[in-house]
């Protein structure tokens, strides 16, 4: 069976410690969101992801992504936290489905513009090869993103509520989790502040 890998890319945040929109923030010239958006981008027309799909609140972002012809959608219920859009992106993902194919779904924060495209290849190879069905990057204790699950977990990324993401699935399934240790933290920081900017 071939195994297919979805990303979707969660850009609805709303930026209440940074004092305006943190994705569109200009860093080093180019709006946050860019960063990871451009990488995963490059990811997707290599054939290492099966698919695209960034979740956004902001006309901006949908713009951007129609110019670059990466699926996009609008997130309408941004308020309801953090759970409508990973379950808005999911669904979108899904309709890349094909039969005879085994699908794992990616999902990803836009606030991380230190996560290198290395650590994402790397990680998605050692999750392959470690027979798993759920996974996620790891910096000492600390979880972070991105996170792949397995198609299995349909019913539990579909009942999720509020502002509870995916790592709720991962820790309550911790035997059936592959956790890829990053050595630079950087990496997995999502921006909360200015000053977190360097």
């Amino acid at each position: 069976m071939r195994r297919k890998v979805h990303a979707i890319l969660l850009a609805a945040g709303f930026s209440r410690r940074f004092q305006g929109n943190k994705l569109l923030y200009p860093l080093e010239g180019k709006a946050l969101y860019l960063y990871l958006t451009e990488r995963l981008g490059e990811l997707l027309k290599e054939g290492i992801l099966d698919s695209l799909v960034v979740v956004t609140q902001y006309d901006e972002i949908l713009q951007e992504m129609k110019k670059r012809k990466i699926e996009a959608v609008k997130n309408e219920n941004s308020i309801q936290g953090i759970s409508s859009s990973l379950k808005l992106g999911f669904c979108k993902a899904q309709e890349f489905k094909k039969r005879g194919e085994e699908n794992y779904y990616i999902f990803f924060v836009a606030d991380q513009p230190y996560l290198k495209r290395k650590t994402i290849e790397d990680f998605l190879k050692a999750f392959a090869q470690s027979g798993k069905t759920i996974g996620c990057v790891k910096s000492g204790a600390e979880l972070g993103n991105p996170v792949i699950f397995h198609e299995k977990y349909k019913e539990e990324l579909e009942n999720l509520q509020g502002d509870r993401g995916g790592k709720c699935i991962l820790r309550k399934h911790e035997s059936k989790a592959f956790y890829f240790m990053v050595e630079n933290r950087k990496e997995l920081k999502d921006i909360d502040e200015r000053g977190e900017l360097s």
